[in-house]
């Protein structure tokens, strides 16, 4: 019953972006993006929290809820949210240009997609914002470069176009570079250092063409971050390597099944390092020593990381960030440490702005009907500075239409 009754009040919050009414939160538990909490009472009024405390009276005509949670919105640390529908499907999927000459320089932003499906159903998980990352092309270990979004859905959601850049190394990366580590580690090095040697004015340098040269710029100086997907601790190791030869590079790395084995060398280096808690079968060589126990290590030896989501058949699934963080809870890690992981943490390294919860400011949260990191949480409203998010999609269009319940005698192709 509170499901359907939350469910019901959502609907109607966020049925017009122009609603002028109070909403008065009982019994809130707070979460902050660095995971602590507490309980208050919230009043608010047209978007705007004009009060919070405990054992506060409700306005005459509030809508009332009571019990629920507030917390920042959700970040996708990774995601190919908008650059493909149907994976299998080519025309659909334009996360990587296989047989293109280009690497570091193709940019994520110009194939992003605002309106595309699996993005509002993201959003009615609570996830708002995503850094876009490309993924491997052709013969060379670079992606191209990737973007932060909003997940609004609108025509301005995009944050960052030039938000990072993404590269493979591991057996990925080997078998693109020519069928070894050592040639995917010496294909990035020359790369870095074409770039430090400034031969722009030539047409060629031993790896990269000038447009690609000219996007890793930043990289190399330290502005954008370098994502890398590797796994095994060997890989790891020779990342530290390359983070000490050019110690300007601001490294994330993506995937780490292996990061427990050398957490305190990962964190000595200031390497980043994103994780799926889930993650513990050795399904390739990388992985062998994968561990339900590897996010728990690097934690505990102060590695700065956050957390991803995949699916079973290792796809990247934004709208399943809450859940993977409460896995890593009941598997050894602080409840703080996991809220951070999937707020704080990744909206710090991309730039990215979760608004605030402060009294006298719009409201920028997310109400849940129970505990986020709960598997039967959801949210119930969504805000961005004061104005309510949808979190309708065709999922819960498709739902609703074709309802058996529903009172529509026509039949379901006609509705």
């Amino acid at each position: 019953m509170k499901h359907l009754l939350l469910a019901s009040v959502a609907s109607l919050l966020t049925a017009t972006s122009a609603f002028a009414q109070d909403m008065f939160l009982d019994n809130v538990t707070v979460l902050a993006s660095d995971g602590t909490r507490q309980t208050a009472d919230i009043q608010m009024r047209d978007g705007m929290i004009t009060a919070m405390g405990p054992e506060l009276a409700a306005t005459d005509g509030s809508t009332f809820m009571t019990d629920v949670w507030v917390s920042p919105a959700l970040v996708a640390s990774v995601s190919t949210l908008g650059i493909v529908d149907i994976g299998g499907e080519r025309d659909t999927n334009d996360t990587s240009a296989n047989t293109d000459l280009a690497s570091a320089s193709l940019r994520a932003s110009d194939s992003f997609n605002p309106r595309e499906v699996h993005i509002a159903n993201a959003r009615r998980r609570g996830v708002l914002y995503a850094a876009i990352v490309p993924n491997p092309t052709g013969n060379t270990i670079f992606g191209g470069t990737g973007l932060v979004v909003s997940l609004d859905g609108t025509n301005s959601s995009v944050l960052n176009d030039t938000a990072l850049i993404h590269i493979a190394l591991g057996e990925s990366g080997a078998r693109r570079a020519g069928g070894s580590r050592s040639a995917a580690m010496s294909q990035l090095r020359g790369a870095l250092d074409d770039v430090r040697r400034s031969y722009l004015t030539q047409d060629e340098g031993d790896v990269l063409r000038r447009r690609d040269a000219r996007a890793l710029r930043a990289v190399v100086a330290g502005r954008v971050p370098l994502m890398i997907s590797a796994s095994r601790a060997s890989d790891l190791m020779a990342i530290i390597a390359l983070k000490a030869d050019y110690p300007a590079l601001d490294i994330i790395v993506v995937g780490a099944e292996e990061a427990h084995l050398v957490a305190n060398e990962l964190a000595g280096a200031g390497i980043k390092v994103i994780v799926d808690p889930h993650e513990n079968l050795p399904d390739s060589f990388d992985s062998v020593n994968a561990s339900l126990d590897n996010v728990v290590a690097i934690d505990a030896a102060g590695v700065d990381f956050a957390i991803l989501g995949l699916s079973s058949f290792r796809t990247i699934k934004a709208g399943g960030l809450a859940h993977h963080a409460g896995n890593a809870v009941g598997n050894g890690l602080s409840r703080e440490a996991a809220f951070q992981a999937i707020t704080g943490t990744p909206a710090r390294w991309f730039g990215i702005d979760l608004g605030t919860m402060d009294v006298g400011s719009p409201a920028s949260l997310v109400v849940w009907d129970g505990d986020p990191l709960e598997a039967t949480s959801a949210p119930v409203a969504m805000y961005r500075d004061g104005e309510a998010l949808s979190l309708e999609s065709r999922m819960t269009a498709l739902r609703d239409r074709y309802n058996p319940t529903i009172d529509d005698d026509r039949p379901y192709k006609y509705r």
